[in-house]
């Protein structure tokens, strides 16, 4: 007869199992288990595995179909991506698009510039309006 303690015991076993990590050589000690249950491995170079181009990848036994899947892979962690490598980038160089941020907003007079604006309709210069014949915006 099956009572409260033994349910918790199977229980505790079975999340006890989940998240139990084994750790392993190569794709060749990993295919050499013989997985009665689901499990999690660590492959220390799973460069046998095509899709690893090089160093370790974690992987999930799944028992229903009797396959290894990847979940992971180590060598993701130290990856450097470079302007050439993206996809799906802007035509322009990443040399133009710098020149572009730093060249917006950019005037050789724009101190004066900054000086313009505009009140009820009327230009103004230095918060006055300019000494000339067009003294609104309406021209």
């Amino acid at each position: 007869m099956i009572n409260e303690a033994d349910i918790t015991s199977m229980i505790s076993a079975g999340l006890a199992a989940a998240n139990e990590l084994t750790i392993v050589a190569d794709i060749a000690a990993r295919n050499a288990l013989a997985p009665t249950r689901a499990m999690n491995v660590f492959v220390r170079n799973a460069t046998a595995d095509t899709t690893v181009a090089s160093g370790g990848a974690y992987y999930l036994y799944d028992l229903a179909n009797t396959a290894w899947i990847k979940t992971s892979e180590a060598e993701s962690l130290d990856v450097v991506l470079t302007w050439n490598a993206l996809q799906g980038k802007p035509t322009s160089t990443a040399a133009q698009i710098d020149a572009a941020v730093g060249n917006s907003h950019s005037h050789a007079n724009k101190t004066q510039l900054d000086k313009i604006s505009e009140t009820d309709g009327n230009l103004y210069y230095n918060g006055s309006l300019p000494k000339t014949a067009w003294a609104s915006t309406n021209w």
